[in-house]
């Protein structure tokens, strides 16, 4: 059956085909190299817009800052300033993205998919075709693409079609073997890397500490434990004109996302969603009266400040939200970095409260915590899914063992974050190399002394984390 997901595929693939235009800009020798970072920012996904941060520092340091252009697409460049300052270009685009994401690329010399989730159906199709067209785009202009830290997972079938087609001249360093399993399955060139996020470095302390007295009622003494909820039962977005129309004519805008795309519902997923609002809620307040704990709530994407609210509404005793709507990444982590425990639906939220050791239990919709659980030997014992029968019982029973035992789940995670940074350090050595094999002859800064230079600078707490 046609879809506007089908019209989005065309829109695509029609723009893919034009890019040979003559007025593309192409290397010479000589040239500045000109990067196109090809993302999800702009929208205050915290994960989406740190991980893009840190990639931006490492290729400053692999291939020296005087010697490339970085451009980061954006969807509101007041969103991102505090990320990307000059030097760093931005480019601003729409989420009816054809047309811009063809200038963006006509104006720079390659191209990086930067987002995490890649090549997937879970969240939107209109997302991956949005990575597909700049992989075709630079296919088709003969320009180099590589897909950094990304990964794989299920596609509708006319996505997966479009996407081995259009990408099959981008190389791909996944996130997870699993990942690169599909990758290399539909054709594709690549091979395993890790997020590159893990080198990101938090607010002070201090702030997180303020913020959580004044903010939510923190006394200072109590564990504070971070809850990090989302909506798992309204995705993936789709574009829906009739949807549009309908919402225009009843006024009633409650699965609009924006423009013509709109979440996906119905009963039974409202039902679920409350369900895990109810599950994760019921769960905080038996361990609030266990251990006369702190619950916050942690909004990593700015469209979680919903689902933070009606957790938060639930809860015994004082309590708050901290959300990417409101605090940028270096607050968000500083906060995670403060907990005690983490409860988290959200991949970035672990993977950010980690470099602090922060024991964590996953409730999670899809692929992306299970890998990272099962990388640190953790997913039998704290792994959980969004729609679990009995769900407030077995997280209880969850966050009681994790607590029992979370010095030592905190020393097994911190024992995993040299591994992942040896891998990052090893995507930017490959990085450069790839960088002199597709652009012969270029002139790049000083090569790296050890393998610590192919990474962003290191905060102290992660070069504590190598001595150990």
């Amino acid at each position: 059956m046609l879809s506007m997901d089908n019209v989005t595929a065309w829109g695509v693939k029609g723009f893919s085909q034009i890019a040979s235009l003559p007025k593309s800009e192409t290397w010479k020798k000589g040239d500045k190299l000109k990067i196109l970072l090809v993302g999800y920012n702009g929208k205050r996904n915290t994960g989406a817009d740190v991980r893009v941060a840190e990639m931006v520092k490492q290729f400053y340091n692999v291939l020296g800052q005087d010697k490339i252009e970085i451009t980061v697409m954006t969807l509101d460049t007041e969103m991102t300033d505090v990320y990307f300052q000059p030097p760093t270009k931005q480019f601003k685009f729409s989420t009816i993205f054809f047309k811009d994401l063809l200038d963006a690329c006509d104006q720079n010399h390659m191209a990086i998919l930067c987002e995490g989730s890649t090549l997937k159906s879970k969240f939107a199709n209109a997302l991956t075709l949005f990575f597909c067209e700049a992989a075709g785009i630079m296919k088709k202009q003969g320009k180099p693409c590589i897909a950094y830290g990304s990964e794989a997972g299920d596609m509708d079938d006319f996505v997966k079609r479009m996407a081995s087609d259009l990408c099959s001249e981008t190389y791909f360093i996944a996130r997870t073997q699993p990942s690169l399993d599909i990758v290399k399955s539909m054709g594709l060139e690549g091979h395993l890397g890790t997020d590159t996020a893990w080198t990101f470095t938090p607010a002070d302390a201090s702030w997180a500490a303020k913020e959580l007295k004044e903010k939510t009622g923190w006394d200072g003494k109590k564990p504070v434990v971070g809850f990090a909820v989302i909506n798992p039962f309204c995705w993936p977005v789709k574009p829906s004109l009739k949807m549009l129309g309908e919402a225009a004519l009843t006024k009633n805008w409650d699965d609009h996302f924006e423009k013509y795309y709109f979440f996906t519902t119905s009963p039974e997923r409202k039902k679920l969603f409350k369900a895990y609002i109810d599950g994760l809620a019921d769960a905080a307040n038996r361990f609030i009266e266990a251990h006369d704990c702190h619950v916050v709530a942690i909004g990593m994407e700015a469209l979680d400040l919903g689902p933070c609210e009606q957790f938060t509404s639930q809860i015994k005793g004082p309590t708050g939200i901290f959300s990417s709507r409101f605090y940028d990444g270096f607050q968000m982590t500083a906060v995670l970095h403060s907990l005690s425990l983490l409860v988290t639906s959200r991949y970035h939220a672990r993977v950010l409260s980690s470099t602090a050791g922060v024991p964590s239990i996953a409730v999670s919709m899809d692929e992306r915590l299970f890998n990272i659980f099962s990388e640190c030997g953790h997913v039998d014992e704290y792994y959980l899914k969004t729609d679990e029968p009995d769900l407030a019982n077995k997280l209880f029973s969850t966050m009681e063992k994790c607590w029992k035992n979370r010095e030592n789940v905190s020393r097994e995670i911190l024992a995993s974050i040299p591994r992942y940074l040896e891998m990052m350090s090893d995507m930017g050595k490959f990085f450069r190399g790839w960088v002199e094999e597709k652009f012969p002859g270029i002139e790049l800064g000083p090569e790296p002394k050890d393998w610590k230079g192919y990474l962003p600078e290191l905060n102290d707490k992660l070069k504590a984390t190598l001595k150990k």
